[in-house]
């Protein structure tokens, strides 16, 4: 079934979002409202479950700060939210089911989700067709808090380390990659080169950096051995010298970044991706630099990297604060990938609209101009 995104809809899902978090930011009003008892433990509310009954004081776990996203909540014993939905607006749906219409159990009458977004607006005195969407509106009432210390974070401590001393250091562009069929042009726009420093951390490496949020420093970098597997010891290290010893072949992975960079934190390429989307209002979820670098050849410019297969608490909530509503999931084509596609989306399913399409070739980065644009580039065009 082919699946179409409007504008309009994505300008409602931002609008939304902005309601959300104006209910979460006085969720203990919004509680008295209801009347009901609760206990405030840190970043999680509990309570009885106001939907179903119960007299269990801890059956409800709310977060207005977000578990995995501002105002999702639980029902831990008869799962509520998953007939209601696990955000703010399905658990006040769920509270006027119960307490309008009489709610026990599947099948009864329920309060409609216009009814809910109706007195979550009543509620934060806004009609929904005055709140106007643009940059301003997203960074500040769109996780503000968590996104400002997120972008602190990012921001090296130690040192200041600029671009342009990055591109001194470097053999760019990487010949590595120049014989994989990557364009000079583009390893060139994201400084991919070869360290031949024996001094440097990154020595015998091809160095990818890692650039913070505004493209002004390197926060960190990743490095990919020149040499492939060995066949004897499956490290990576120079055939021409003897295997390493047990104990230090970690230092000859093949992949490896350095010492104070913490990957789970962080997005490759959101520096660039950003404004394409917030534009767009998709993001497109990889899991490698290469990855968005073949996207990128082809003119898809909201790619973002995760380091791996795994999205993080962390690396979602830049998400969040992208203005993406929708996600595009593009992980590798094998049991690892697919398996990684449906944990992202069980993740993210609450909070965007998620696609994970079929790919041809075992991952992004191998796949030419012609598979991109039947495979990829139609479906974004399906849902933007």
């Amino acid at each position: 079934m082919t699946m179409t995104m409007t504008k309009s809809h994505l300008n409602d899902q931002a609008k939304l979002k902005i309601v959300c978090d104006e209910v979460c930011d006085n969720i203990e009003s919004l509680l008295q409202t209801f009347d009901i008892d609760y206990k405030f433990n840190q970043k999680m509310i509990t309570m009885c479950c106001p939907i179903h009954g119960g007299d269990n004081p801890s059956a409800v776990n709310l977060y207005p700060e977000g578990e995995s996203y501002r105002g999702n909540w639980k029902c831990r014993t008869h799962n509520c939210e998953k007939i209601f939905k696990g955000s703010v607006i399905g658990f006040i749906r769920g509270i006027i089911s119960s307490q309008k219409y009489g709610w026990r159990k599947n099948g009864d009458d329920t309060c409609s989700f216009k009814e809910a977004v109706e007195f979550a607006t009543g509620f934060i005195n806004k009609d929904l067709s005055s709140i106007k969407i643009s940059r301003s509106d997203r960074e500040k009432k769109q996780f503000t808090a968590i996104v400002n210390y997120l972008n602190n974070d990012t921001t090296p401590q130690k040192s200041q380390i600029t671009r342009q001393s990055i591109t001194q250091t470097l053999e760019i562009p990487a010949q590595y990659y120049l014989d994989r069929g990557y364009s000079k042009e583009i390893l060139v726009k994201y400084d991919v080169g070869t360290c031949n420093n024996p001094f440097k951390e990154m020595h015998n490496r091809i160095v990818v950096p890692i650039y913070d949020n505004e493209y002004k420093y390197m926060i960190g970098c990743t490095g990919r051995s020149i040499y492939e597997k060995c066949t004897e010891c499956k490290s990576h290290h120079d055939p021409n010298q003897s295997c390493p010893d047990t104990e230090i072949r970690w230092k000859n992975c093949k992949w490896k970044h350095n010492a104070d960079f913490k990957s789970q934190n962080h997005l490759y390429n959101f520096w660039f991706a950003k404004e394409h989307i917030l534009k767009s209002g998709v993001a497109i979820i990889v899991e490698s630099p290469g990855n968005v670098w073949r996207l990128e050849e082809n003119g898809i410019h909201n790619s973002v990297a995760i380091f791996g297969s795994s999205l993080s608490d962390r690396q979602k909530i830049l998400l969040d604060s992208s203005g993406a509503m929708s996600l595009i999931i593009l992980t590798d084509n094998d049991e690892a990938g697919i398996k990684a596609a449906e944990q992202i989306k069980n993740k993210c399913k609450n909070t965007y609209r998620v696609f994970i399409p079929t790919i041809s070739k075992p991952d992004v980065g191998e796949m030419n101009s012609e598979e991109i644009n039947l495979e990829i580039k139609t479906y974004l065009e399906r849902i933007v």
